[in-house]
């Protein structure tokens, strides 16, 4: 039903879409104290990238809690493939404020 959606939101509704699926975890035993101020907990966290047509990881990376961000990893994963024609599918972690600089599209986004 949301792909259905996301896909009226395109003026170019014949078109097909590759499809991108992201997700992050924490991984299990990774926390520490943080020697900050704050006294946060720390965890390592992998968000990965897997394509729906192949049923695969395509793309991962590892990131410590206190020194990045989930919304940046993935960023950076993104900005090393061609998005052209995909449709990116992410948690609503991804969907505020704008997650990349470019202008306002009727197309599927990351916005």
């Amino acid at each position: 039903m949301l792909k259905g959606w996301m896909l009226a939101q395109n003026a170019d509704q014949d078109k097909e879409f590759d499809q991108l699926i992201c997700d992050g975890k924490t991984l299990r035993g990774s926390a520490s104290q943080s020697d900050g101020a704050d006294g946060a907990t720390r965890f390592v966290t992998q968000v990965t990238l897997y394509t729906r047509e192949l049923g695969v990881a395509i793309a991962q990376t590892s990131f410590d809690t206190g020194e990045s961000h989930e919304r940046a990893a993935l960023k950076a994963l993104l900005s090393s493939l061609e998005l052209d024609g995909v449709l990116i599918q992410a948690d609503a972690l991804h969907t505020s404020p704008a997650f990349f600089s470019s202008p306002p599209s009727r197309a599927p986004t990351c916005s």
